[in-house]
Order: C-alpha cells, then sequence, then structure tokens
C-alpha cells in the first residue's frame, strides 16, 4: 500500500457473529469496510455468493468503484453443519467445499488481480483448529479448512512477487451466543485449554488486525491458531456447535 492510498477492507460473511466482529475491529482502525454477507440482509451489507464466480468478480469491483481498491482482504465466509460421514450426502460435502475453500480461492484471486502490481496488499483467511484437530460428524468441515491452510501457503509463495501477503487464522472453540455449546461441552473442552477459557470474537478480530497491519509485514504464509492452546492437548473432540 503507498503512503497515500486509503485503506479497503473487504469482509465476507460479515454479516454475523467472527465477521462482523471483524468489520467492526477494521473500521474501528481506520479501514473503510465492505460488509460481504450472502444475505445481505442489512442495510450497510453487500449480498454476495461467495462460490460465484460472477458475484465474485461483480461485488469487488463495485467496491472497488465505490471505495477504491481494496488493500486488505479477509475470507471469513464459511458454514459448518454436522453431518456423519457414513450417510453423508454428496451435495452436503459439495456445499461446504463451494463456500469454504471455492470461496476462499475465488475472493483471493480476484482480490490479487484488483490489486495488479500495487506492490502490497494483505489477506487472512480463516481456517479452524478443527484443520489440525478431527472432529467427528464434520469430515467435510475439517477437510474444507486443512485445504484453506495449504491454499494460504500456496497463495502466499504466488503472491511474494506482487507484494501481497496470505497468513490464516484457526479459532478454537470462540462462544459468540450463549447457546451456542451445551454446559458439558464446554467444561469438557476447558479441560482441554491450556489458557483456562473459551475463545470470544475479540480475540479473532484482534489477530485478524494484526496480520493485516504493518507490523505484521514479515509474517507470511502462516496460519496462527488462536484456541487458548488447545491444540498442545488431546487431538479428538466431537463437534457440538449449533
Amino acid at each position: 500500500m503507498t503512503k497515500t492510498e486509503s485503506r479497503v477492507a473487504i469482509v465476507t460473511g460479515a454479516g454475523r457473529s467472527l465477521g462482523k466482529a471483524t468489520a467492526e475491529r477494521l473500521h474501528g482502525d481506520g479501514y473503510s469496510v465492505a460488509v460481504i454477507d450472502r444475505d445481505g440482509a442489512a442495510a450497510t451489507e453487500v449480498a454476495n455468493d461467495v462460490s460465484s464466480s460472477e458475484d465474485v468478480v461483480k461485488t469487488f469491483a463495485a467496491v472497488a468503484s465505490d471505495l477504491g481498491v481494496p488493500t486488505a482482504l479477509v475470507n471469513n465466509a464459511g458454514i459448518y453443519p454436522d453431518h456423519a460421514l457414513l450417510d453423508m450426502p454428496v451435495e452436503a460435502w459439495d456445499q461446504v467445499m463451494a463456500v469454504n475453500l471455492r470461496g476462499t480461492f475465488l475472493c483471493t484471486q480476484v482480490f490479487a488481480r484488483l490489486r495488479g502490481q500495487s506492490g502490497s496488499g494483505a489477506i487472512v483467511n480463516l481456517a479452524s483448529a478443527a484443520a489440525f484437530s478431527a472432529r467427528a460428524g464434520a469430515v467435510h468441515y475439517s477437510t474444507s479448512k486443512a485445504g484453506v491452510v495449504m491454499f494460504t501457503k500456496a497463495a502466499a509463495l504466488e503472491f511474494g512477487p506482487l507484494g501481497i501477503r496470505v497468513n490464516a487464522v484457526a479459532p478454537g472453540l470462540i462462544e459468540v451466543r450463549k447457546d451456542q455449546v451445551s454446559d458439558a461441552y464446554r467444561d469438557h473442552y476447558l479441560t482441554m485449554i491450556p489458557r483456562g477459557r473459551t475463545g470470544r470474537a475479540p480475540d479473532i478480530a484482534g489477530t485478524v488486525a494484526f496480520l493485516l497491519s504493518d507490523d505484521a509485514d514479515y509474517i507470511n504464509g502462516e496460519c496462527i491458531a488462536v484456541d487458548g492452546g488447545f491444540l498442545t492437548g488431546r487431538p479428538l473432540i466431537r463437534s457440538e456447535s449449533k
């Protein structure tokens, strides 16, 4: 980013939860933020299906026209339905891959093309602790997020000559709603978190903001786990997110 260029961020899946918290954090940090969400429920949101190449191209072009060429991208859009592998419909697998992995690819590609030869830019992809720790009942989700981790590394390698950094964040259990998990599940999960608490939305938003900032200029191709130390503990846990 040049010294005179305005900071413009696109955050996908930003109508709620971690995406909303991240968009608010970036806005507070001085970014002009394009809030992208599939439903576009609020007046400040732009409806966009990240799995649609046509939608992504059109939406990103509109952001560039209205706010300026985006300097930062947060690929947050994702879905995580639970479904046993044995009877998982092909459609369920395809839907998760389309949003979580194809969407990350499409948005990253269009963002990089818009940045062109500017020599700068930063991308943060939302992976998950599930990329490194098996989740029974969510094989499609874990697989898609593992793909996001390797996509991040490969994209960072390819985009080096363009000056675009690409990193990822892997959240552990982040509670954004009180009814997200049962008390029993939370208590069990806490036995595997050295930090002694579950995560909160600002934990993720703050890490994303850091990775997009100049303070992280020498961090590239990394996936930072924000999980309170969960991944240092037992590797297998059953999913119960709602």
